[in-house]
């Protein structure tokens, strides 16, 4: 029901004119942007910026800005770069940008990469060279936008009931519409309230002064008041996102989570973009389509800036929130801890290790305590589907701007919601859909569960202690910020998961590498290890002398960085 919205597509040729094109064998085809120094070929390696696309379609497999990784170190004629991409990039010189359309016989041929990349797929891999063995490029030469001439909505395409497809949207083929959102719009269209779903309890709610001590007992709670300190919730919005972050590179998926176990990525893309371009793209799909009609879903697709490491990437965000400490939550030490149990290890069974310096220490503390948390920005109608997060961790999400539809289950009711195994090897996705008008016919145990359900207001924070299933809806446009953590009830999760990973680490760099164990099974070397790092972690916790304390990482706010 309701009048289509007109879309204009802003077609893949209003990208720039190559320079050059060169064939250096056949079907490799090379587009020179700009041209480097002309000089400085590459022999041994190279180090790029790189956008990864499977061709036709043009989804992104791969993108070091948007992801914030450093530009990728290839070493050259090894036949670990994938032969294709090679032969173009010793085509290039210092400096230069380009594609390289690479076909699948010089690519990853019929093997493909599971889940990545199908098989027989031609590859499409846009190049920024800004070293050559050794040699760097000069500052001032032009980066990856000489490659783009982006359209913007000045034409008026964009405004109510008409929108513009940018430029980086419309070279990926898009899939149908999910039925997740086409459930999300038959739902709105039938004038049901999100929180009156059938058979639903609401979610309690208490201020930050009632939960002072709470320890994520009793379930999902929305708590109130935890904004109280922060700048992010004077400050942050989509203006303030474009003025400050508006150049930065970013991946936008179609939907989220991506389950990696069970669906391939060019089923559901992944658009690489420049976060102000984006911002517009929310703001002109939410004017759009306002009321998220089912004729429009195709038209409008509602692309989601989800699980966004900014606080990794970006360390001077961190002044802008301030994670609560009103509740038991000990992440901050068991990062701080875990740190000195490992160097404590490596320094025991290394006569030549030395350790970091105090500042270095400090630093990839504070990288990973804030790897915890995590942003997402999107327009209205952008939805994540029903899971529980891995790591064993609970999670708290706020909304700095808008609302969310939050719809809630307890761990106790996991065998009622159809799961099917995700990350880590846990049953933690379903994909049941609350809001679907046959979710009875179609997942029938689900009558045996109990939805508890919130709208969670601009200013809000709600918890999911852990292994409780959340699913949401994005009721307005939406700024959120999410968190992972850690309390003395799941302490054990993550000491764990932590302990195997550095014993594992531990076996097969350090005791494989021994004369006497190098023929012993991998698992015995692993068992070893185990028992090493529980011994090293039991004399610290005995011994009286830890110097982690002192290492505990600032939870945000004033003062914990200086922005640039």
């Amino acid at each position: 029901v309701g009048v289509p919205c007109r879309v204009t597509d802003v077609p893949v040729s209003r990208q720039a004119k190559p320079l050059q094109v060169i064939e250096p064998v056949p079907g490799l085809r090379v587009e020179v942007f700009h041209k480097g120094d002309g000089r400085t070929l590459p022999i041994e390696f190279v180090e790029v910026h790189v956008v990864g696309r499977i061709l036709p379609s043009g989804c992104v497999f791969e993108a070091t800005r948007a992801k914030g990784q450093p530009p990728m170190r290839l070493r050259l004629g090894n036949g670990s770069v994938v032969m294709g991409m090679e032969l173009g990039l010793k085509t290039l010189t210092l400096g230069a940008v380009a594609e390289i359309v690479v076909p699948s016989t010089l690519g990853y041929r019929q093997s493909g990469v599971p889940r990545m990349i199908p098989p027989d797929a031609d590859l499409l891999f846009e190049v920024e060279l800004l070293a050559v063995d050794g040699h760097q490029r000069r500052l001032g030469q032009r980066g990856a936008g000489a490659r783009e001439q982006e359209a913007t909505g000045s034409d008026g395409a964009s405004g109510s009931g008409r929108l513009l497809h940018p430029w980086w949207l419309s070279r990926i083929k898009r899939p149908p519409p999910t039925i997740h959102h086409l459930n999300l719009c038959r739902y709105l269209a039938r004038g049901v309230p999100l929180d009156l779903l059938d058979r639903a309890l609401p979610i309690p709610r208490r201020t930050r002064q009632e939960s002072d001590g709470w320890d994520l007992s009793g379930g999902a709670l929305v708590i109130t008041g935890v904004q109280h300190l922060w700048r992010a919730s004077a400050e942050w919005d989509l203006a303030w996102f474009k003025e400050h972050l508006g150049d930065s590179r970013q991946l936008v998926k179609w939907q989220g989570p991506v389950f990696t176990t069970q669906e391939c990525l060019w089923d559901n893309p992944m658009w690489e973009v420049s976060f102000g371009q984006y911002i517009d793209y929310i703001a002109a799909v939410d004017s759009a389509d306002p009321d998220l009609k089912e004729c429009n879903a195709a038209a409008c697709p509602r692309l989601y800036l989800n699980g966004w490491p900014a606080f990794t990437q970006l360390p001077w965000l961190r002044e802008y929130v301030v994670n609560p400490s009103f509740v038991d939550d000990m992440s901050g030490n068991l990062v701080a801890e875990q740190e000195e149990v490992r160097e404590l290890l490596i320094s025991a069974m290394s006569k030549d290790y030395r350790s970091p310096s105090e500042e270095d220490r400090q630093q990839a503390i504070d990288n990973e305590y804030w790897d915890f948390s995590k942003l997402f920005i999107s327009p209205k109608g952008s939805l994540t589907r029903l899971h529980f997060d891995n790591g064993g961790a609970h999670a708290w999400l706020t909304q700095v701007r808008g609302r969310k539809l939050h719809i809630c289950f307890p761990p106790s009711d996991g065998p009622h919601l159809h799961t099917f195994e995700g990350d880590e090897g846990l049953q933690n996705g379903s994909w049941l859909d609350p809001l679907d008008a046959e979710v009875l016919t179609k997942w029938p145990n689900y009558l045996n569960a109990t939805p508890h359900v919130a709208v969670v207001e601009q200013g809000e924070t709600i918890f999911a202690p852990q292994g409780w299933w959340h699913y949401s809806v994005a009721l307005d446009t939406s700024v959120t910020v999410m968190r992972n953590f850690y309390s003395k009830s799941n302490r054990h999760e993550y000491v764990r998961r932590k302990d195997d990973g550095l014993a594992s680490a531990f076996a097969m760099s350090v005791l494989k590498q021994q004369a006497k164990l190098r023929n012993q099974p991998d698992e015995m070397l692993k068992e070893i290890a185990r028992r090493t790092v529980a011994k090293v972690r039991a004399t610290l916790e005995a011994s009286g002398t830890a110097t982690w304390p002192q290492r505990r990482p600032h939870p945000g706010g004033p003062a914990t960085c200086v922005p640039p």
